[in-house]
């Protein structure tokens, strides 16, 4: 069972994907406030986040936090192991470079995928994190 963190303010979206992880057996947490993502993250210590950029920071404004949750969760020591999969409907160049910067495992473009095409990226993303965690403990233990 894996467990999988979804920063997300689009209610159907996010019941979608509750669903699809929860039919695949993974444990499914959601927020989209920036304050409790990081909590979650550190204390349920996630095998993956889902990620958008774009989350309001109140009912009128809209702002790009998604950049602020990932900065801030990969200068973390704690947390900077955590595969972030950046989930959103921008999608320029310069968002998919600011994302690879800051740390982002992948970049998925929300308009362009599937239910089943996101659980695949998932599942490869947190195969390629812990087979990453493997090796350290085996250098660790050398």
């Amino acid at each position: 069972m894996n467990k999988i963190l979804l920063i997300d303010e689009e209610e159907a979206l996010v019941e979608i994907y509750r669903d699809v992880f929860e039919k695949k057996g993974d444990k499914f947490l959601t927020t989209y406030n920036i304050k409790e993502a990081l909590d979650l993250t550190r204390s349920e210590k996630p095998d993956a986040v889902l990620l958008d950029i774009v989350i309001p920071l109140s009912e009128n404004v809209i702002a790009e936090q998604g950049y602020d949750y990932l900065r801030k969760v990969k200068s973390d020591p704690t947390t900077k192991e955590t595969p972030i999969i950046v989930f959103s409907n921008l999608d320029t160049p310069q968002d998919r470079k600011k994302c690879r910067e800051l740390g982002a495992a992948a970049f998925i473009f929300k308009r362009d995928c599937s239910p089943k095409e996101v659980l695949q990226t998932v599942a490869e993303i947190i195969k390629k994190s812990r087979g990453g965690k493997k090796i350290k403990a085996a250098i660790k233990a050398i």
